[in-house]
């Protein structure tokens, strides 16, 4: 793995080391030299400011801006210490602390602020620049001048994380000025968050060609003109989209061939349609849409947040639009079961190895729970099942539903795992559980929860539980194979 590649933590710690390794170096072959303090032991008082400026720029990149400034206090060797970082990031809560004052004088005061960072930093490269606050109209002027200096100081990694005021308009965002930027800027961006603002590019825009994240939420723009962006951002790496209303699809005809993450959430869109053959994380919640992604051969994870739908109708979609997902964690809050329905023998999930179900059952829906083995027949190679209840009261031992031999046999041969959490005793669980045990002669382990995993705050009553574990150990104990272990909690 290249370093570049390495988590930011392990970064760190490669530091840490070798920052110990330095002092350590220092510390036992450097003579005591005309100036300097001598240790009983007879070796050098070391300072931390003995350190190679490189290594003081890192320990004070990972400190908070606040923190960073704060050390121009300790000495006069320190006063202008805290420009080495190349990274300002300005929260207005951090800045400015709790808002005492009226909006335009809290404006004000972080407004000053920004500028007295930045003034140290004149005539300097900053390889990231972030402002964090509310948005105010009257910030636009200043919003505008810290994009001048972005560009100006040749940053890399931009942020511009606004929120809307309280009981503030909706649609009075900040208007993002496309035309402060030059070629070298356009070329030299590697990511942008953007939040509560408007992407309006101008004709002449061509996207950014060297860009590897791009994180939008709240953000307003059109759907050609997001096309036209995301079309020309060829090297683009992650895209993190949060509520971002387009009403419309989020479509993008060329290929996008670096992309490796997708997180859609909370937008108003009507699908979905990208070509990502290296897309290996996908994360979808929002309303039931179309959802293409065909051509992502390497789609590792696809976690899917439906708030309603009914549930064949998901997987029936998801057949067309994620025919090579490894990993599938589909979570329906108000799931929609429905009788026996079939699905086209043809379409198989041919990677699907791990199925995740969040599933939570309303009492109406109790009678028809078996049926979600229908999507262990679309997956023929798949090695781990969890199934996740969530009903509150109404499951307990209900006894409505069909029993397993009306769906026939099946062989789920490659099946290793299966867990089922949130086991109230119900008919349809149990009739679920004894046809995947009884159908997959290879189970090496079987683990059967009573407690409901899906909610954090899931009260137990033990006298039930107690009753629905002798459920199991009475029905699922002899069909369980003989190499299998069967765990009841």
């Amino acid at each position: 793995m290249l370093s570049s590649e390495l988590p930011q933590e392990l970064h760190f710690i490669n530091f840490v080391l070798k920052m110990g390794k330095y002092l350590m170096c220092k510390r036992t072959t450097l003579k005591p030299t005309h100036g300097k303090e001598i240790s009983e032991k007879g070796k050098p008082n070391l300072q931390f400011e003995d350190l190679p400026a490189d290594l003081i720029c890192t320990i004070l990149s990972k400190l908070p801006q606040k923190e960073a400034i704060r050390t121009s206090v300790l000495s006069s060797k320190w006063r202008s210490m805290w420009t080495l970082r190349s990274k300002i990031s300005l929260d207005g809560g951090a800045v400015c602390g709790s808002r005492r004052r009226g909006q335009n004088k809290y404006c004000q005061r972080f407004i000053n602020n920004v500028e007295k960072v930045l003034q140290n930093y004149q005539g300097k490269m900053v390889e990231a620049f972030g402002i964090k606050f509310e948005f105010d109209s009257i910030l636009v002027d200043n919003l505008n001048k810290w994009v001048s200096f972005a560009v100006s100081a040749r940053t890399k990694r931009l942020s511009f994380d606004l929120a809307p005021i309280r009981f503030a308009r909706r649609d009075d965002r900040f208007i993002f000025p496309f035309e402060l930027l030059d070629s070298g800027s356009i070329c030299r961006l590697q990511h942008l968050q953007f939040s509560f603002i408007s992407l309006q590019p101008p004709s002449w825009f061509g996207g950014f060609p060297n860009l590897r994240k791009l994180e939008l939420n709240l953000v307003h723009v059109t759907r050609k003109e997001l096309e036209n962006m995301l079309c020309n951002c060829c090297c683009l790496e992650w895209l993190s989209m949060v509520r971002c209303h387009l009403k419309d699809d989020l479509r993008v005809d060329r290929p996008m061939s670096h992309l490796a993450y997708l997180l859609i959430s909370c937008c108003v869109i009507t699908k979905i349609e990208l070509h990502a053959t290296k897309l290996s994380t996908f994360i979808y919640e929002g309303e039931f849409v179309p959802i293409v992604l065909n051509h992502t051969s390497k789609l590792v994870n696809a976690h899917i947040f439906i708030f309603d739908a009914i549930f064949h109708h998901v997987v029936a979609s998801l057949f067309h639009g994620l025919p090579n997902v490894h990993k599938l964690t589909l979570c329906i809050p108000d799931l929609q079961l429905e009788n026996l329905w079939s699905l086209d023998n043809s379409l198989k999930f041919s990677c699907l190895k791990h199925i995740q179900l969040f599933a939570h059952i309303l009492s109406h829906g109790s009678d028809k729970i078996l049926y979600l083995a229908y999507v262990m027949r679309s997956a023929p190679f798949v090695e781990k099942v969890e199934v996740h209840f969530a009903s509150g009261h109404s499951l307990w031992f209900a006894q409505e539903g069909p029993l397993r031999h009306e769906l026939g046999h099946d062989e789920y041969k490659y099946l290793k795992n299966l867990c089922v959490t949130g086991f109230k005793g119900a008919r349809g669980q149990l009739e679920f559980l004894l046809h995947v045990v009884e159908n997959a002669t290879a189970l090496d382990v079987i683990t059967v929860d009573t407690t409901e995993r899906m909610l954090e705050s899931d009260i137990k009553n033990e006298y039930l539980c107690s009753i629905a574990r002798q459920t199991i150990e009475l029905h699922i104990r002899e069909a369980v194979p003989p190499k299998a272990k069967l765990f009841v909690l």
